[in-house]
């Protein structure tokens, strides 16, 4: 038995691994569960404020992350190497496992019982490219405690990251925090199902609040 439970510890150590590199494993959805929901909260999708040319004046995009990532592309395709993952300057790189340690970006106040299942793998392909637009920041609208102003800064495939604002300001937060409180939920709140056939299945949900509760992440249908 002991060497079962090492076994499965195991492959869900690597199914994680794998959902942060892009490695693909399985797309099926489970029914919605009777957890609530973020429809009532919903009001734009992120404002993404940063440089995409060395040397010129700040952009600001609206969009998905993905959506923002392939605007700044069309704008410089060199993006990569003088801005962002690859460039010399940059101190954000491509997560392995690292977010299981504990990092100084997130705090410990989450929860598992918020919103509804979404594919895993999806929000994974959500935080790449957060990651991949870290050299500047995200912001959310104005909002009041338990009715955030929420942007939608990733989804995929039904699967959302939100930014939510409990604010009565604009919040500017760097879209690399924001990568990583996404990646504290979807460790911390996942489950793992064995299809059999050496195939399997991750759901994720949840909430993450920032250490002062101006603000929060939730990773839900979007």
């Amino acid at each position: 038995m002991r060497g079962s439970s090492v076994k499965f510890n195991m492959k869900l150590l690597s199914t994680i691994t794998n959902l942060l590199l892009g490695v693909t494993t399985s797309a099926a959805f489970p029914a919605e569960n009777s957890a609530r929901t973020i429809n009532d909260l919903v009001t734009s999708k992120i404002t993404w404020t940063g440089q995409v040319k060395p040397g010129e004046a700040v952009l600001s995009i609206t969009g998905t992350a993905e959506e923002i990532y392939k605007q700044i592309i069309q704008i410089n395709p060199n993006y990569d190497n003088e801005l962002g993952l690859n460039s010399n300057q940059s101190t954000i790189a491509r997560r392995g496992l690292e977010p299981i340690k504990k990092r100084a970006t997130t705090s410990d106040d989450w929860t598992c019982t918020y919103g509804n299942n979404v594919n895993a793998e999806s929000i994974g392909a959500g935080v790449r490219y957060l990651y991949s637009i870290a050299n500047a920041d995200c912001s959310a609208p104005p909002g009041s405690p338990g009715a955030g102003g929420c942007s939608v800064s990733s989804c995929n495939s039904g699967a959302g990251i939100w930014l939510c604002n409990d604010a009565s300001n604009t919040v500017n937060i760097p879209c690399t925090i924001i990568a990583d409180n996404a990646v504290e939920v979807l460790i911390n709140c996942q489950t793992t199902t064995y299809n059999g056939d050496e195939t399997w299945t991750s759901f994720t949900h949840g909430q993450i609040f920032s250490d002062d509760h101006t603000w929060n992440v939730i990773l839900n249908q979007c």
